[in-house]
């Protein structure tokens, strides 16, 4: 073989080992897909929540309107604002033109509505405390403790200013054990809506996804 020939294929082989390396997988982050098409509003307006279980000590409708404004100005690029709504009593929102005339000239808003409840009740448990290892299933030497177990129910419209209609409805419900009996409804109430806020901000805004790719090596 030629000097020339020899060094033409020493690069080629040396070019296909490059490429014969295992292709490695990789996780890429992709953008998040909402339930609403993109553009679709510009202000989110939160109404304070009808309370379904009201308390003389804490007012839930007003405490989740300032919560999910506060965690919204903190996501949402565009306006956060907040209204009272005075319902006489009753929900809203299935009422089109209520909604229209609140909007007024903010076609591209869109309500956060709807009602909430936040319930504690008492309740017996056993124990939870290591067993005997003789003994594994033997519960008759647990004994029975009381525990607090907070509750908190929202059933959430997203409403559009523009036609006054429902665009998505959702129900949350969200409970949580406490062995300190006296512990408060608004601690009680700040654990429950962080988890509310993670399970809805996706379906508002987009939630994005890790999925796998395949990195060709050289």
């Amino acid at each position: 073989m030629k000097p020339r020939s020899f060094i033409i294929v020493a690069v080629l082989l040396a070019a296909a080992a490059c490429f014969s390396r295992p292709p490695v997988p990789v996780k890429v982050e992709m953008p998040g897909i909402s339930a609403f098409p993109p553009g679709l509003f510009s202000e989110i307006i939160v109404t304070d929540f009808r309370d379904d279980a009201p308390s003389p000590d804490f007012a839930l409708g007003q405490e989740l309107q300032a919560y999910l404004a506060a965690e919204l100005g903190r996501s949402f690029k565009g306006t956060v604002s907040r209204m009272h709504l005075s319902r006489g009593g009753k929900a809203a929102a299935d009422d089109p033109a209520f909604w229209k005339q609140a909007a007024a000239s903010r076609v591209r808003a869109v309500f956060l509505t709807g009602s909430a409840g936040l319930v504690g009740q008492t309740r017996k448990a056993l124990e939870k405390k290591k067993l005997p290892a003789v003994s594994p299933f033997d519960i008759d030497r647990r004994g029975l403790i009381e525990q607090r177990r907070w509750t908190l129910s929202v059933d959430l419209s997203v409403v559009s200013g523009a036609t006054g209609e429902a665009l998505y409805k959702i129900t949350f419900r969200e409970e949580r054990d406490y062995i300190d009996l006296d512990k408060p409804a608004e601690f009680a109430f700040a654990e429950l809506a962080d988890r509310i806020r993670a399970r809805f901000f996706p379906v508002l805004f987009g939630a994005p996804t890790i999925e796998e790719r395949i990195l060709l090596r050289r």
